[in-house]
């Protein structure tokens, strides 16, 4: 269409320069003016088209995703504890379906929502006024397919583990050393599962500083041959039983334990079953969690956060 334009305008200047009559020269300038014009409707209705195309996509989003099931996605979100999402999603509902029955209940939610976003920080002042002291402790937590509990955490000279019916490992601390320890039950629902495991940390104002991770070996087996692996214990094998007990255990200088410390985990399973035929026993869990060197309170409190304080002492 333009290149036709261009054309007829081209040829209306070379008959005026070519001294043609009047009336031809009128012709042709009609035809430009009509093909201008022509030009003109047709980028008006392509512009009308676009705006009707817009319209209609709109349309679609609108009746795919209706006020009612926009509604439920804001008590879910506000349920999680997404408190901005959920904000974000009363806007797109009260400009999509301003007059629908869902809009008219968005002043009192909203007002929910203001009402726990304000509880929210409150707490989370009353925390760090309190700091590492006022957290919340848990011996227990469930790591995608594992669900684990602590228990008998202590302070010893020695560490055990690998026990049967007539003795047992031991290992007792240098000189200056102390031990940790707990016993960690595992319920699995794979059947080889990786493990997580704890980690002492000393506390030092506003931050806590990693000492040590536990060492993860079995808490007993059913005798000694078993030990050896003559026979194959099904009560320390997760494809045959879904709960298995654990003896954690690592050596930190008494000096740190006589101050402020905390056994922290973080919600990883990183360490995986291992065996060897020539080692007493033949089955052992190895591998590595990466806990940080250090952590801070903002670390425990923002919203799903990976670390658990299982125990705070000394403070």
């Amino acid at each position: 269409m333009k290149i036709q334009l261009f054309f007829l305008s081209i040829i209306a200047t070379m008959l005026i320069s070519c001294g043609v009559k009047q009336s031809e020269y009128d012709n042709v300038k009609y035809e430009c003016d009509s093909v201008k014009n022509e030009l003109e409707s047709y980028k008006k209705q392509v512009k009308k088209d676009s705006i009707c195309i817009v319209k209609m996509r709109d349309t679609i989003t609108m009746l795919s995703y209706p006020a009612d099931q926009r509604l439920a996605k804001i008590n879910s979100l506000v349920s999680e504890g997404k408190y901005h999402q959920a904000k974000n999603e009363i806007n797109k509902l009260s400009t999509l379906f301003p007059e629908s029955k869902e809009a008219q209940s968005i002043p009192a939610l909203t007002k929910r929502i203001d009402d726990l976003i304000a509880k929210q920080k409150a707490e989370e002042e009353k925390r760090r006024a309190l700091g590492f002291k006022g957290l919340k402790k848990a011996t227990s937590a469930t790591i995608d397919y594992n669900k684990v509990s602590f228990s008998n955490i202590k302070i010893d000279k020695s560490y055990h583990f690998d026990w049967y019916h007539s003795g047992g490992y031991m290992r007792t601390a240098d000189r200056g050393n102390i031990y940790v320890v707990a016993t960690m039950s595992v319920t699995s629902s794979s059947k080889n599962p990786n493990l997580p495991t704890l980690a002492v940390y000393s506390i030092k104002g506003d931050r806590m500083n990693k000492e040590g991770v536990m060492e993860v070996r079995f808490d007993t087996w059913s005798d000694y041959g078993y030990y050896l692996g003559n026979y194959h214990d099904s009560k320390n094998d997760f494809a045959k039983t879904a709960t298995i007990k654990f003896s954690l255990g690592v050596e930190i200088s008494e000096e740190i334990m006589k101050k402020p410390y905390a056994i922290i985990l973080k919600k990883s399973n990183g360490l995986s079953r291992y065996e060897d035929k020539y080692n007493n026993p033949p089955v052992s869990y190895k591998g590595s969690i990466s806990y940080p060197y250090s952590l801070s309170l903002d670390d425990f409190t923002r919203y799903n956060s990976e670390y658990v304080v299982v125990k705070i002492a000394n403070l």
